[in-house]
C-alpha cells in the first residue's frame, strides 16, 4: 500500500513538475523513498528489499529526454559534501548537466 500511495503521488506531482524544468527534492520515510526508487530505477521487489538507504545521504537523479538517470548516492557522511547546497554542488551539477547534453 506505501509503494502504491508514493509512486501515485510521485507520478501526479513530481513528474509534471520535473516535465515543467523544475528541480525537485523529496524527503520521505525509508519505505517510501524504497518504493520511489523501484520506480525509477526498475527494480524488481527483491532487489529493492536489499537496497540500503544511508540517513542524511541524498541520491541525485538527473532527468533527461523523459528517463531518470542516478548519478550514485555516496557511501558515507565523509564523501556527503558533494552534495551539499553549497557552490560545489552547483559546479557538479554543472558538470552532470553538460555530460548529458
Amino acid at each position: 500500500m506505501c509503494a502504491q500511495r508514493a509512486v501515485a503521488y510521485f507520478k501526479e506531482q513530481i513528474e509534471p513538475q520535473l516535465l515543467s524544468g523544475k528541480n525537485v527534492m523529496i524527503a520521505a520515510h525509508g519505505n517510501s523513498l524504497r518504493s520511489i526508487i523501484m520506480y525509477l530505477d526498475k527494480l524488481t521487489s527483491q532487489e529493492v528489499i536489499s537496497l540500503e538507504l544511508a540517513t542524511g545521504i541524498p541520491m541525485l537523479y538527473i532527468f533527461k529526454e523523459g528517463r531518470f538517470i542516478r548519478r550514485g548516492s555516496p557511501p558515507g557522511p565523509t564523501e556527503a559534501g558533494v552534495y551539499a547546497y553549497t557552490k560545489s554542488l552547483a559546479s557538479y551539477r554543472q558538470k552532470l548537466d553538460e555530460m548529458f547534453q
